[in-house]
């Protein structure tokens, strides 16, 4: 036995040095980090060809000059499947890993589409590059979407690991195909000699303090792993929380390039003037189509899927009227570098597309010159807010950078909002689904729902067996006190409860009422009490979710003696006892006291009861005020054609 032991221990101390002592940023490791496999070094591997840097600078140029959306990266296009590529082999604990290594030489970072993905279940695929520390992107089979496609957020680093773990009888299930690999020449943000300019005012800086809630709702994306814009997360009338995101027509996201979406919320700088340091973390891919409009230049996605709410992703609010905005502010991601934010204190003017001539054909909102910071190349698709925070138009194009006042266009919302007349030309069906015509709509917070539950008090009813059981219910009054709609759950663990209704949503500044009362069951519940809680759940998160008690005490239909406090009594310290007793209604009580002779020796008189709890008194005297003898006797109550006893001990 010692040297089985010593064998097992040996065992596990080589597989510990074997396996590197990487610090992941996920609790799903890589095989490599929990099993001894194969060394990297003889993973299959695809080598994409060099990147040619001073050719993508040129057409770069030409792109810029086209007014075609930013590029950070060169498209690689493969078709490699668990088939055909990479390699398989059995680990410890039953299941299969596939593995594929993907180098693209000098790359700033890379990129992984997949044209297909497709997963069973209990199957995991990471993406991480090799080396200590790095991020690993995790999937399984919640990460599907109807259009089948999967695209990966940007990994620093010219190489990179796809693993797949899955159950050898589900090997066949798996659809996998990678067909892109983007491959990162420039870093949207990191690349210092095509940095944003310097006039450009981080978000993060006291002039954005105004405008966090509407910051929050702006991010960087890249579509088909190579170009970049700026768009926002955009909040509807029936403030549902939607994922509706909103961009610029000319940024190309077409309806087979929207799945290839990736945003990335919070990439900002951590302090003021530093014009970097921001991160890619705060990511989620995929999108559908749903309308746009070359006209006023716009386009509306709605996202695959619902930002994380460690995000704390806002939803902007707009403005679709006629008003022309005394007043503006940008605030987008120029060069698609760290979010920035820039003020215009003039009227804008409405014409057409780069024209001076006011009103021109009126699409498009013209800034004169900004005030404070500017746009860039990467701004495009970003909000224009005006002076009352509302979204009046994204960013078209322009001329605008530091050190020059030239003009930026902007397309406007209001023309938008009727569009081409079509449900996929125009936002007004997507933004007022329920046909309010409301004008406006504030910037929403969705994990910023909050409400009130009024009263505090608890139910407390009480009835003979079988009911009625008063009182009957309690009301209780929720009121929306946030931005956003407030949806909420309410439920209790008990059958014989009901709440109606038992769950809702509730428009800012307005309430609904929750009642709290018996089930039919009720009426089969025994003598006794019973307890139970009433939850109250704010399913956004925020803050009104609160419980309320529920007691109910079921009397007998008959008396009931429930207790003789003190006993024994007698003496000074106690010189008469209390007769606790309940009855099912209203009855005349009658209550006598014999010795254990059966003799009478106190008439206590009678009483009117009432439904529930009644008392009174003996002071342990007989006929004529006499102090009885210390001894046992007992107490006869008769009500309701019923009689009950107790036994009393007196002592002096």
């Amino acid at each position: 036995m010692m040297n089985r032991l010593f064998s097992l221990g040996l065992i596990a101390l080589l597989l510990a040095l074997a396996l590197p002592a990487w610090s992941w940023e996920t609790d799903l490791a890589p095989a490599s980090a929990r099993w001894p496999v194969r060394p990297l070094a003889e993973v299959d591997r695809t080598l994409t060809p060099d990147l040619d840097r001073a050719a993508l600078a040129r057409e770069d140029l030409d792109r810029e000059e086209q007014g075609l959306p930013y590029r950070y990266a060169s498209v690689y296009e493969v078709s490699l499947t668990p088939a055909n590529a990479g390699t398989w082999e059995n680990l410890p604990s039953g299941r299969s890993l596939w593995r594929l290594r993907v180098t693209a030489r000098d790359a700033l970072t890379l990129n992984l589409g997949f044209s297909r993905f497709w997963l069973p279940a209990n199957a995991t695929m990471l993406v991480y590059a090799p080396g200590e520390n790095s991020r690993v992107l995790a999937y399984d089979e919640t990460d599907q979407d109807a259009h089948g496609e999967l695209w990966t957020p940007v990994l620093p680093g010219d190489d990179l690991v796809v693993e797949l773990e899955v159950d050898p009888s589900l090997r066949w299930q798996v659809e996998l195909e990678l067909t892109s690999i983007g491959r990162g020449y420039r870093f949207f943000g990191e690349d210092i000699s095509g940095k944003s300019g310097s006039c450009n005012i981080d978000v993060i800086c006291p002039e954005g303090d105004d405008w966090r809630k509407e910051i929050d709702s702006v991010a960087v994306y890249s579509m088909g792993g190579s170009t970049v814009c700026s768009g926002f997360m955009v909040n509807n009338t029936a403030q549902d929380g939607t994922p509706y995101f909103m961009t610029a027509y000319h940024c190309n996201v077409r309806a087979n390039l929207a799945p290839s979406l990736v945003v990335y919320w919070n990439f900002q700088s951590p302090s003021c003037g530093q014009h970097g340091g921001g991160t890619y973390d705060d990511s989620q891919s995929g999108s559908i189509l749903l309308a746009e409009y070359p006209t006023t230049d716009f386009t509306l996605l709605e996202l695959d899927d619902d930002p994380d709410p460690a995000y704390g992703v806002k939803f902007a609010g707009w403005y679709n009227g006629s008003g022309v905005p005394t007043s503006a502010v940008g605030i987008h991601h120029p060069s698609t570098d760290e979010k920035s934010i820039s003020f215009e204190n003039q009227p804008l003017t409405v014409t057409t597309y780069q024209s001076f001539v006011s009103p021109g054909d009126g699409t498009h909102l013209r800034v004169g010159d900004w005030d404070v910071g500017t746009t860039e190349p990467g701004s495009s698709g970003s909000p224009l807010f005006d002076q009352n925070h509302h979204v009046v138009g994204q960013l078209h194009g322009g001329g605008a950078a530091c050190n020059n006042d030239l003009s930026d266009w902007y397309g406007w919302f209001h023309v938008s909002w009727d569009g081409g007349g079509t449900d996929d030309s125009r936002l007004s069906n997507w933004l007022d689904p329920g046909s309010t015509g409301e004008t406006s709509v504030e910037t929403m917070d969705p994990f910023g729902s909050s409400f009130t539950v009024t009263p505090t008090e608890a139910l407390v009813a009480s009835g003979v067996q079988g009911g009625p059981f008063l009182p009957e219910d309690v009301v209780y009054t929720l009121t929306n006190t946030g931005d956003a709609v407030a949806t909420f759950t309410a439920s209790a663990a008990a059958t014989w409860l009901t709440i109606t209704p038992a769950s809702g949503s509730i428009p800012v500044g307005q309430s609904m009422d929750v009642t709290v009362g018996f089930a039919s069951s009720v009426s089969t519940l025994g003598v006794g009490t019973y307890q139970a809680t009433v939850d109250i759940v704010n399913d956004g998160q925020g803050a009104g979710t609160t419980s309320r008690p529920v007691t109910l005490t079921v009397y007998a239909n008959v008396p009931r003696i429930t207790g003789v406090v003190p006993n024994p009594f007698g003496g000074s310290a106690a010189p008469e006892t209390e007769i606790r007793f309940t009855l099912g209604g209203n009855a005349g009580v009658s209550a006598s006291i014999y010795d254990l002779r059966g003799r009478l020796v106190k008439d206590l008189g009678s009483m009117a009861g009432v439904p529930g709890p009644n008392h009174f008194t003996w002071d342990g005297t007989g006929p004529g005020g006499a102090r009885l003898p210390s001894g046992s006797y007992y107490l006869i109550l008769e009500a309701l054609g019923q009689e009950e006893k107790a036994s009393i001990m007196l002592i002096h």
